[in-house]
């Protein structure tokens, strides 16, 4: 270990604790990777506000729109299979789009550049007022055209990425849960995660909470809810499994992303 590596870590570790008792947050996980080993890893707060349970590293956290790359990993994956190109449109795999959303681009759904709605007019169930959209309601939301023409800029879409997931369904005739876990996850042997509830029995998760309210209260979000199936923010995984993960294969995706695609689009 480097000589001024755990000073470093020690001042996170009082920094962090400052900055919540500052802001008051219920809980908070932080792991500093160091050379691909964890240098620093430490659970500050609760995961439950309601049953001030301690959080801990081990707690498993909806990780929300990180699962957007374990989507991702699986469309190239099966571009690399050659069972999928990515100028393909996405209306060759997903019927009874507006005709307009269905000439979009796997490419363009992939760098949110489609110009899609991001969660249709009411995103209520981010905060558990209304369950995800399930692939009628998806659907339904996709009848209008795009929010602005596509290329135009970056516009955020969890509802294209929900595309993406019904895709991958289509090519590969298999739940979308189902095919990430044993393409995606086990294959890349990630532990401690799974694509959707339900986890093992036993295994401690972290609820969400909302902000503080009058006084200071937070309302608990359960977070338990299994009807996501396709829906992008779904994954469920230890902090520390994805962010070793992540910094292991940075740089070699990095690399892969800034090739240039040939000219046939494969």
């Amino acid at each position: 270990m480097d000589e001024w590596l755990p000073g470093a870590c020690d001042y996170i570790a009082s920094w962090l604790e400052f900055q919540m008792r500052l802001s008051r947050l219920p809980g908070c996980i932080a792991v500093v990777m160091h050379r691909d080993q964890a240098a620093f890893e430490r659970a500050y707060g609760s995961a439950d506000l309601a049953t001030g349970e301690a959080l801990t590293p081990r707690h498993r956290f909806r990780i929300a729109s990180h699962s957007k790359s374990f989507t991702a990993a699986g469309i190239m994956k099966l571009q690399e299979a050659g069972k999928l190109r990515l100028d393909d449109p996405i209306g060759e795999y997903v019927k009874g789009l507006n005709p307009q959303i269905g000439e979009a681009t796997i490419s363009q759904l992939l760098s949110h550049s489609a110009g899609l709605i991001r969660d249709g007019a009411d995103a209520g169930f981010f905060e558990d007022r209304r369950p995800f959209p399930n692939v009628d309601q998806l659907m339904a939301d996709l009848q209008d055209p795009p929010v602005i023409e596509p290329n135009m800029r970056h516009k955020y879409s969890n509802h294209g990425f929900g595309l993406l997931g019904l895709a991958i369904e289509a090519v590969t005739g298999e739940p979308h849960r189902t095919w990430i876990k044993h393409e995606i996850i086990e294959a890349a042997g990630l532990e401690a995660t799974e694509p959707d509830m339900p986890i093992p029995n036993g295994v401690p998760f972290a609820r969400g909470h909302t902000g503080e309210l009058l006084l200071g209260r937070r309302l608990v979000i359960p977070g338990d809810y299994t009807s996501m199936r396709w829906h992008p923010p779904a994954v469920l995984s230890a902090p520390p499994t994805i962010w070793r993960n992540f910094s292991r294969s940075s740089r070699p995706m990095l690399r892969a992303a800034c090739c240039q695609r040939p000219a046939d689009g494969r």
